[in-house]
């Protein structure tokens, strides 16, 4: 099944924070619907998500070839709590 490779993709896509459910539905045409639940986080700017959505469809397409179309929801995700998160989180900030 794809899914695991489908998700796989997705977790390690920058700028995505968290992956809900990922699914492959068969149609009847014989082609495949993916569907997706993505998290970014609260401050990330819009023009950034609409970027990150392309790559994220493209490798989608690259791993389900005959997807007849991909559906991603997104929302805004909690802040992650693994050990080691992805350097996007972190905030520099400098002193005058």
């Amino acid at each position: 099944m794809q899914t695991p490779a489908i998700r796989e993709l997705l977790l390690v896509t920058a700028g995505v924070q968290t992956v809900g459910t990922v699914d492959v539905h068969e149609l009847a045409s014989g082609r495949q619907l993916v569907t997706a639940r993505l998290g970014f986080g609260p401050s990330t700017p819009a023009g950034d998500i609409v970027a990150i959505l392309d790559v994220v469809r493209a490798g989608i397409r690259a791993v389900v070839p005959d997807a007849a179309d991909v559906v991603l929801e997104l929302e805004i995700a909690p802040p992650r709590t693994d050990a080691n998160p992805p350097t996007d989180v972190f905030v520099i900030r400098g002193a005058d």
